[in-house]
């Protein structure tokens, strides 16, 4: 495997790329980094940052600046219908970023590609890949930058974070296996007056009819609502207002992960590697846990490694993700019933609440008690 002078090449410049750079370029290492985009993405997309992903991006200055423009969501209310099941309180969680921190994601490629360019490392926008073919001791790699192909370059190390359509993944022959459901699901941001919850709270919504909605507050009035209907706002009951509608959109959920991570000198990350349901908020922090360990592994020599430590990690949140969405959209009368007494019982006793937060930092492979201790 090359060693750390190696010229690397990160294809992608969303959370995922940007965590690699900045990880790699903290370090000493001088990637490249391309992306077919104009610059940061307009819209909001992901919105929730993990306590892990905050812990990652500390070194590197980011976290600080993420807190600063951040809003962090303490409590998370569960409802049966207009019933309220349980209110789970982010802040049992052992770890001093007790909150799950809600920024859109533009805001948050905005600080990273801005930090990432103080250890001297621009974003070449309006650039991507056009193919890659990997060699015995190279990655041969042709660009396109503004519609026009570039004379082919060579790389010792290629990151593919360019989502789940990634030509990365695809040029290196990786299968991205699993299935898509079929059942189409709305996205809307929007600023809403007269909220009649908890404003700097997350809402969740189960019907009897399986239909769901999920809501959370992305800043000032501006909240996000997600649903497994055409319209996400009309399973989100009460009595407001819409004052602005600032975007719609639909979406069918994947379930997919790469056969592998890595080939010889190629390597997979964040969408590129793992799709699953946005329940839970998972998909842009495993792509930033992802960035990291490849970052850490290259530093220490042991990129030989990366699939076996990441992979297990995203097949188990898909796993989970989609056993999340089976109870969630579950129509069967029994399985609700179980759902509800069970959420019920925890929002009862808060101190059944520690025990999720402990059983999700073991499935991120998250150490809480060396959190504080990482480089």
């Amino acid at each position: 495997m090359p060693g750390k002078e190696a010229s690397i090449l990160i294809v992608g410049a969303g959370p995922t790329g940007l965590t690699a750079a900045l990880e790699l370029a903290r370090r000493g290492a001088h990637p490249r980094v391309i992306d077919k985009k104009d610059g940061p993405t307009p819209l909001s997309k992901a919105v929730g940052i993990s306590s892990h992903s905050l812990d990652v991006l500390e070194a590197s200055g980011v976290s600080s600046k993420l807190l600063a423009e951040g809003l962090k969501v303490r409590h998370a209310h569960f409802h049966a219908g207009t019933r309220e099941l349980v209110t789970i309180d982010f802040s049992l969680l052992p770890h001093r970023y007790n909150f799950l921190l809600s920024l859109p994601q533009r805001d948050t490629e905005r600080i990273m590609a801005e930090t990432v360019a103080t250890f001297g490392v621009d974003v070449e926008w309006r650039t991507e890949l056009a193919g890659l073919t990997q060699q015995a001791d190279k990655v041969e790699v042709r660009t396109r930058r503004d519609g026009e192909e570039e004379q082919s370059h060579s790389f010792d190390i290629v990151f593919g974070a360019d989502g789940a359509e990634s030509l990365v993944r695809k040029s290196s022959s990786i299968e991205f296996e699993g299935y898509t459901h079929r059942r189409r699901w709305s996205i809307t941001d929007a600023e809403i007056a007269s909220w009649p919850y908890e404003v700097d709270a997350a809402q969740a919504f189960l019907h009897r009819d399986g239909d769901v909605g999920f809501i959370i507050p992305i800043g000032g009035n501006r909240f996000r609502a997600v649903s497994n209907t055409p319209d996400a706002l009309a399973h989100v009951p009460g009595n407001y207002s819409v004052s602005q509608l600032l975007r719609t959109d639909h979406f069918h959920i994947p379930a997919k992960q790469a056969s592998r991570y890595q080939t010889a000198r190629v390597f997979l990350g964040g969408d590129a590697a793992h799709a699953h349901s946005p329940l839970g908020a998972r998909g842009m922090n495993l792509g930033i846990e992802d960035a990291a360990c490849f970052a850490r592994r290259f530093n220490d020599g042991t990129l030989a490694g990366y699939t076996d430590e990441r992979r297990p990690v995203g097949g188990r949140w898909i796993d989970l993700s989609e056993r999340i969405l089976s109870t969630a959209q579950s129509t069967n009368s029994f399985v609700q019933t179980c759902r509800n007494f069970v959420m019920l019982t925890i929002g009862s006793f808060p101190i059944l609440q520690k025990p999720p937060a402990r059983a999700r930092s073991r499935i991120e492979g998250i150490d809480f008690k060396r959190a504080t201790a990482r480089s």
